[in-house]
């Protein structure tokens, strides 16, 4: 078999090639301005190109920014992080101060530590994106000195028109959710992480955002803020989620919501199509759930149920009745077994109670996964 060498290609596969599966570092690097006119007329002429610059070498990251001021307006993705390259951000901001020189940019991924960048540099670029029509908006943040700012440009993000897929990974443990309440988002797809949301919230969420289909999101332990603060907060009518088809929700360990609480969220779901929780004890009632689901989830076909186990000397305290699962109920379902990360070659269950042949002797405890998995027949 002949080999087939990438400049033999016709121009409409090479431009197909540049526009979708060539990250735009390793096209400039190999081939812009290398003395290959037919190459160089193609990258000109592509219409969008993307550049991930994750983990790019420092050398790498420098030539780039020399060369990509021609291509600025044919950028539709962006991903650019301090990850293994602290001052990346700060870098590049230095060479592009605002966002809207992107003219063509879609996708924006950003992983940063506000400790170690000129913060009124980023807010301002993070502002620009206001006046763009980007539709997919990822950040992944350490914020530590600039936590009332970055709630307000949050905010900000919510209301602008052109975004339809917003992920947030952080560390905030004060937002407040009402600053919602007077927000009309076109955001269809919402991932919240490490960012303070008790289940109350939910209700600012679902008004401001009320076309969601997709929704995952960790639920704080309502103890973590302050008795006199939570009597200040007003309540509203939670909206009817219509278009809701999947929701995860991650639950800590220690929250005290029931499923009462949950079923006055889930009976607003009349759409949803896939739900995913990792829970506690108060949320591992198997007849509870079939009540709920019979009744409130009329269209749900897929229903993963996590639980953490406490691993001490070997032995982990289950709070997941399998047995309850093996009601006839659920055999309407197709279940998949419990699995564990735990190594061993051996896992036998006792209600609330496992003992398992494995070599860690550790008195730490640990934090595992148990879940039971069912698909609708």
């Amino acid at each position: 078999m002949s080999l087939t060498k990438f400049e033999s290609l016709p121009n409409e596969i090479l431009t197909d090639i540049i526009e979708k599966y060539i990250n735009g570092i390793d096209l400039l690097r190999a081939f812009s301005f290398q003395l290959n006119q037919r190459i160089d007329s193609l990258i000109i002429q592509s219409q969008r190109l993307h550049f991930n610059f994750i983990q790019c070498h420092q050398d790498d990251f420098c030539v780039c920014m020399k060369l990509l001021p021609p291509y600025l307006d044919k950028i539709e993705e962006l991903a650019i992080s301090e990850q293994d390259t602290p001052g990346q951000i700060y870098t590049f901001l230095s060479f592009f101060q605002s966002f809207t020189l992107f003219k063509q940019l879609r996708k924006l991924y950003l992983h940063l530590d506000d400790r170690i960048l000129d913060w009124k540099i980023f807010e301002n670029a993070l502002y620009s994106l206001l006046e763009t029509k980007i539709n997919t908006l990822s950040i992944k943040a350490t914020i530590k000195e600039n936590r009332s700012s970055m709630e307000n440009i949050i905010v900000c993000l919510f209301d602008l028109k052109s975004l339809r897929s917003f992920s947030f990974l952080s560390n905030f443990n004060d937002m407040k959710w009402d600053n919602l309440a007077n927000i009309s988002s076109n955001i269809e797809y919402l991932t919240l992480s490490g960012i303070y949301c008790e289940l109350q919230d939910l209700q600012y969420i679902f008004k401001c955002a009320s076309h969601l289909k997709y929704l995952d999101v960790e639920i704080a332990d309502w103890q973590m803020r302050f008795y006199s603060e939570k009597e200040k907060r007003s309540k509203t009518i939670i909206l009817v989620m219509s278009k809701l088809r999947k929701l995860v929700l991650n639950f800590a360990e220690n929250s005290l919501v029931t499923i009462d609480m949950l079923t006055e969220y889930l009976n607003l779901m009349p759409a949803l199509k896939y739900l995913e929780i990792k829970a506690h004890r108060k949320l591992l009632d198997a007849n509870r759930w079939m009540l709920m689901l019979e009744t409130s989830l009329p269209l749900l076909n897929h229903f993963i149920l996590r639980t953490v186990l406490s691993l001490t000397n070997n032995r982990m305290t289950v709070w997941l009745d399998q047995a309850a699962f093996e009601d006839p109920y659920w055999q309407t379902f197709i279940k998949q077994p419990s699995q564990s990360t735990i190594s061993s070659s051996r896992l036998t269950i006792f209600n609330r109670r496992v003992t398992t042949n494995t070599s860690d002797t550790s008195t730490k405890k640990k934090s595992i996964f148990s879940y039971l998995n069912f698909f609708k027949k």
